[in-house]
């Protein structure tokens, strides 16, 4: 086996991958071309090129993609806490889980982007109110899976705990947590894309600034180029958002089998 070979096999995703892109984009250039497709509804790649080279040039972009990850790390964050601690609280104490529980799932399950007009009222256009409709977003998952992996922890290994002298504080850090992680993880995960769509969402209708602003403003403009660039930035923040979230992931893991 040469050295090309060896080279393919261990990359052949990345190289087949690599090839479909080019094939889609090729032949959506070329129908764009051929006008097979009508450029102000699906703008050909070159055009999408043109316009991210002029909003990067502009600076637009780069602001547009900070605000939005701004957003969405801050929102995220709060989304982390209260979810954790809400559902560490609801699944050590059962009282609270009865008074909470049925609330909780009820957030959990209806679209809380029907709110989004109301958070506009009580905060206004702007920041916070993209931050919060994200943070509602995300919490409920990160709180939900907190719950399910508390429920899980083997009550012999917390008997354990307490025979051998250890307070709650110890059940907590030695036995409830590590039981729980992989469902919190789980959780984390399916929030990071619940809070990118709560900015998206929030900045498309109560912002005047970020990715999803442009998506609005471009859109209502007819701009299909300039919408794609807003869409690929979307895509490009959700990448780097799941991405972090797989990279904290793992490093929990190691260290915690460490």
């Amino acid at each position: 086996m040469s050295a090309l070979d060896r080279w393919y096999r261990r990359h052949e995703g990345l190289v087949l991958g690599a090839i479909g892109l080019a094939v889609l984009l090729g032949t959506w250039e070329i129908a764009a071309a051929l006008e097979v497709i009508d450029p102000a509804i699906l703008a050909s790649p070159s055009r999408v090129g043109h316009a991210l080279a002029r909003q990067w040039r502009s600076g637009q972009l780069l602001a547009d993609l900070a605000t939005s990850g701004v957003e969405f790390a801050l929102a995220y964050a709060l989304a982390l806490l209260a979810g954790v601690s809400l559902g560490l609280v609801m699944g050590l104490f059962r009282d609270v889980e009865y008074a909470l529980d049925p609330l909780i799932w009820f957030l959990y399950s209806a679209p809380l982007v029907v709110f989004q007009p109301l958070l506009v009222v009580w905060l206004g256009f702007g920041f916070w109110t993209v931050v919060a409709l994200a943070a509602g977003l995300a919490v409920f998952p990160i709180a939900v899976n907190t719950l399910a992996g508390v429920k899980t922890v083997d009550p012999v290994l917390q008997r354990a705990v307490r025979a051998f002298g250890g307070g709650w504080l110890d059940e907590l850090i030695k036995v409830t947590w590590p039981a729980s992680l992989p469902l919190i993880l789980a959780g984390l995960r399916i929030a990071a894309g619940r809070a990118l769509v709560g900015v998206v969402v929030g900045e498309m209708f109560g912002a005047n600034g970020g990715l999803g602003f442009r998506l609005t403003f471009y859109g209502a403009r007819l701009r299909a180029a300039d919408v794609l660039v807003a869409v690929l930035g979307v895509v490009v923040l959700g990448l780097v958002a799941t991405q972090s979230v797989r990279v904290v992931e793992q490093r929990l893991r190691r260290g915690w089998v460490a």
